[in-house]
């Protein structure tokens, strides 16, 4: 899914959820246009950040148990192909493992792909 996409998705269920508007389940994810099962796991990203969130049969709605707010913001640029370079460090990188080692990705062949070479 489109990132920016996924972003408004999670800023408009937290918007029906303070409001108290959310409807009932099917309802709720028809308005963020997802299924119902995928409304839960966006329910379980909310929970996952410590919102108390909890669904009353009376309103018809989710929300929130406990005071919660959630403010997401981020900045897109398109950047050129020399920018790129420039951020990167040129068209190369070299990752480095968690012990601390050097990756190299461009190591000799592996015996095995000498199996092939014909």
């Amino acid at each position: 899914m489109n990132f920016a996409k996924h972003i408004e998705r999670i800023k408009k269920a937290h918007q029906l959820i303070y409001s108290e508007k959310t409807g009932k389940p099917e309802a709720f994810a028809v308005k963020l246009r997802i299924s119902r099962s995928q409304l839960y796991n966006e329910l379980d990203f909310f929970k996952s950040l410590k919102a108390v969130i909890k669904y009353s049969k009376k309103t018809e709605s989710f929300y929130y148990a406990e005071p919660f707010d959630l403010e997401i913001s981020y900045t897109l640029k398109i950047i050129t192909d020399k920018e790129e370079q420039q951020i990167f460090g040129g068209m190369h990188f070299r990752p480095i493992l968690l012990d601390g080692s050097a990756f190299n990705l461009f190591q000799q062949k592996s015996s095995r792909e000498n199996l092939f070479v014909g």
